[in-house]
């Protein structure tokens, strides 16, 4: 009897696998890695599962590392933390602040395990601030033939290769990440006309050191959201508070979602209700974490690319005007983050400045029409998607996009010469 099926976190994926494995130790991934190898079949890795692209399926071996999930040890003195591959950075957050000690940025969620955060290339934001992979400064590799690399910046470009990798290069078994002292934010939130925002936002990312913005379709509003380091006494985030964020998440804004989905005309007018609602000054004093990240949504579908920092404002109104020249009615907000040019070979924000435009949705008769609307309009501005999210692009044109892409699957080719890290996915996306 086959186990279990695969299903991801926005239930959009699923898979039946023949196999599926908890190794708790290195020892066992080799040991796995190795009997599957010998058996002519292949596997993929999966983390907290909330990818939305089809990253992790496969009908074969699906292994997941939740039981291989330690803090391994604390470098108070220099500053780095190493970690089994399973920890998710929720866990990994709360350790690092009993030491005393922080990740330098984190994206809005904290579920996902670290391998799987920076495999996808997620990201939080900050034009000084890298991909979340930019802070692995080693990790340990199962490779495709049993073997153990321990990957360090000694070799070359393995570190940037195996830092954003999509899982083809191996298993990553333990990951040293670069941290700092922990300290606090202070989170300012204001609103702008959307056609100011959208002139504004390339100017305002350079002058904030972490900022993000949200448009709610429909609405002629920008909310922004600016993040500084601060020693402030802390205000605005209680226990409280934080878990009256929560239920307004998965109760009220699920309501609202509901409601639009029975009466789909009703959206325009449901998004500028939530918008007056929400879309208003605010500060707020913090652990970085906490700022950091938001409360979890209710599920919904996400598209999201890199594009060029220059491209933004006019990705943002050619975003609008496809709403209005097709009449789609959009629930759910677009949201713009900021991302340091990185080395990664595979990185949405190789070699560029880039905005980390989001386009989000729950299911809705305009949803297909609305993400290949975006997409187009992305890939046309240099557009490079999030692996993690979902994207209709293929190798062919995703090839052009990467000017180290040749160089990756030489690499691939090196360390799992028998593919058996090979899934539809992967063959689709790098061919």
């Amino acid at each position: 009897m086959r186990p279990r099926p695969f299903v991801n976190w926005a239930r959009n994926q699923r898979a039946r696998p023949r196999q599926r494995h908890r190794p708790a130790s290195e020892v066992e991934i080799v040991d796995l890695v190795r009997a599957i190898r010998a058996r002519g079949e292949r596997l993929r890795v999966v983390g907290a599962g909330h990818s939305w692209s089809a990253a992790a399926v496969t009908d074969q071996h699906l292994v997941s590392l939740d039981r291989h999930a330690r803090v391994v040890r604390v470098d108070r003195q220099n500053e780095r933390v190493t970690v089994d591959a399973g920890v998710r950075l929720r866990a990994l957050s709360a350790a690092l602040d009993r030491e005393g000690l922080a990740l330098t940025n984190l994206g809005s969620i904290s579920e996902q395990s670290v391998a799987g955060a920076i495999a996808t290339g997620t990201h939080g934001t900050g034009l000084t601030h890298g991909v979340l992979a930019t802070q692995v400064v080693a990790l340990r590799l199962v490779t495709g033939a049993g073997d153990v690399r321990v990957v360090t910046p000694e070799d070359g470009d393995l570190l940037d290769a195996a830092r954003v990798s999509l899982g083809c290069l191996g298993v990553v078994s333990e990951v040293t990440l670069r941290c700092r002292d922990a300290f606090d934010l202070e989170e300012r939130a204001w609103s702008l006309p959307f056609d100011d925002a959208c002139r504004a936002l390339p100017e305002l990312a350079r002058e904030h050191e972490h900022l993000k913005a949200w448009w709610l379709p429909h609405t002629g509003r920008v909310q922004l959201f600016a993040y500084a380091p601060t020693t402030a006494p802390r205000r605005g985030t209680s226990r409280v508070s934080r878990a009256l964020d929560g239920v307004v998440n998965q109760v009220a804004f699920r309501g609202v979602l509901g409601l639009g989905r029975a009466l789909p005309a009703a959206i325009p007018t449901l998004s500028r209700l939530v918008g007056r609602s929400y879309f208003r000054e605010r500060r707020r004093v913090d652990r970085s974490d906490r700022l950091f990240n938001v409360a979890m949504p209710p599920r919904h579908l996400e598209m999201e690319y890199g594009v060029p920092l220059e491209a933004t404002p006019e990705v943002w109104r050619a975003t609008r005007r496809l709403m209005e020249r097709r009449r789609l009615r959009v629930n759910f907000v677009q949201e713009a983050r900021f991302v340091a040019p990185d080395r990664c070979h595979l990185s949405p924000a190789y070699g560029r400045e880039s905005c980390q435009l989001g386009a989000y949705m729950a299911p809705s008769a305009d949803l297909d029409r609305y993400l290949r609307g975006f997409e187009a309009i992305a890939l046309a501005t240099a557009g490079r998607p999030h692996w993690g999210k979902l994207f209709y692009a293929r190798a062919a044109e995703l090839a052009p996009r990467y000017p180290l892409w040749e160089r990756f699957g030489a690499l691939r080719r090196e360390l799992d010469p028998d593919n058996i890290f090979h899934s539809d996915f992967t063959r689709e996306v790098l061919g």
